[in-house]
């Protein structure tokens, strides 16, 4: 059986951009506002390649979409020999096209979140406290391209 000619999925750059539009404007709709920071390492150990004294100088105003709706995944609340360690986790998605728009064409030297980078969500409210927002630590990025028909 022959391919059909009419449709030629893999050199339709307008078809592929409509679909990224789409994928943009339903982040945009469904997706929560957040402020990436990026990392800047000030003195990273080459043996280990870990930095203790990081900055965060920028802030950038992101909209990003949640993955995980039934609330905060990972094992919660730990309590250890040195203290509670809060484990919340939280899945989020970011269009490649808005990332580059507003962090890499400002600063070059950031092409896609990172490790370590942190991400700030204010519209979380604690019952606990009146405090509003949470900070969460980039823990793993998924930078791999993943198969779509487009």
């Amino acid at each position: 059986m022959a391919l059909n000619t009419f449709f030629q999925n893999y050199e339709a750059s307008g078809e592929q951009r409509l679909i990224e539009d789409l994928i943009l404007e339903s982040i945009r709709i469904y997706g929560v506002q957040t402020f990436y920071m990026p990392r800047t390492l000030v003195n990273q150990d080459q043996l280990f390649t870990e930095d203790a004294l990081s900055k965060f100088e920028d802030a950038y105003d992101l909209e990003m979409y949640v993955k995980n709706t039934e609330g905060f995944q990972g094992e919660g609340e730990f309590l250890s020999r040195f203290g509670i360690e809060i484990r919340d986790q939280i899945t989020l998605t970011i269009s490649k096209r808005r990332f580059e728009e507003e962090v890499t064409d400002v600063d070059p030297e950031f092409k896609r979140p990172l490790e370590g980078d942190l991400v700030y969500l204010p519209w979380i409210q604690s019952a606990d406290a009146n405090i509003s927002g949470a900070l969460f630590q980039i823990k793993f990025v998924e930078h791999e391209n993943v198969f779509y028909q487009l």
